[in-house]
């Protein structure tokens, strides 16, 4: 709840609010996913409301946004955290100017990695975040290159939490190859858009609205598919009918007796 009120915080508060959350935050992994991200959350609106002149690097916030993600992959936690998550990541990148381009390409592919493994609902949204991501900061998008064409030394290390040291131009965004045939049709279209950069068309493709959407489909036990109408291989394409009339002549039998 603390998030909903920060931009009305007093600015005398301010310090001791971050205090208070920067020492939680040091502890993040034994805190339950719901609180670590309201608490990234609840920074990111205190400094864009009160406190944003204060002159503070948001990388101490950035950085346990960064290695919770890879919680959302279970079913329980991808079902009830998503759209926090989704709210900590449009204050971080969106409502805000990143300039790190090392610090967004982890993101990227972490956001690629974690909607590789979890339930189609967390993954459409996630894929339409990153199509957002690769729109608004253009400096990422050499991570839909091959990577024998990188040209960065050393090697991309998934495992550590601070973004920064990933060393994510290392690799490519090759999750996209895979998610383009995902039996979701909403998570394969946006891993397409996202490898041919395609512009999201907003309201109907935003995050939020996709999650909205996949979240009700699961819950009316909704399955989408595709009818593929075949036509009749004598039914006409068009043109002359009479080009496409086929005459088919008798066999000749022994049955004599039938003349």
């Amino acid at each position: 709840g603390l998030a909903k009120f920060a931009h009305l915080i007093n600015m005398d508060t301010v310090v001791d609010l971050l205090g208070v959350l920067k020492s939680l935050l040091k502890k993040v992994d034994a805190l339950p996913l719901d609180a670590s991200l309201n608490c990234v959350l609840t920074a990111f609106q205190t400094l864009q409301g009160p406190g944003r002149e204060m002159q503070i690097d948001q990388k101490e916030y950035v950085t346990p946004l960064y290695s919770q993600l890879p919680r959302l992959a279970t079913e329980n936690s991808s079902r009830h955290h998503t759209e926090i998550a989704l709210k900590c990541l449009d204050a971080a990148f969106i409502k805000r100017r990143e300039y790190s381009t090392v610090r967004i390409a982890a993101f990227v592919k972490q956001l690629c990695t974690v909607s590789l493994h979890a339930p189609a609902h967390t993954s459409g949204p996630l894929m339409a975040f990153v199509r957002q991501l690769l729109q608004r900061y253009t400096s990422v998008q050499q991570m839909l290159e091959n990577e024998q064409d990188v040209i960065t030394s050393g090697t991309y290390a998934p495992g550590l939490d601070d973004p920064e040291q990933t060393n994510p131009f290392a690799t490519s965004a090759w999750e996209l190859a895979t998610l383009k045939f995902h039996y979701k049709e909403q998570v394969a279209a946006h891993a397409s858009g996202a490898a041919s950069l395609r512009i999201l068309q907003f309201p109907a493709e935003a995050p939020d609205r996709v999650r909205k959407n996949m979240i009700r489909d699961v819950d009316e036990m909704y399955i989408e598919c595709k009818r593929l109408k075949k036509k009749h291989p004598l039914e006409s394409r068009g043109g002359d009918r009479r080009q496409q009339a086929r005459f088919i002549t008798p066999r000749k039998t022994g049955n004599y007796h039938l003349k």
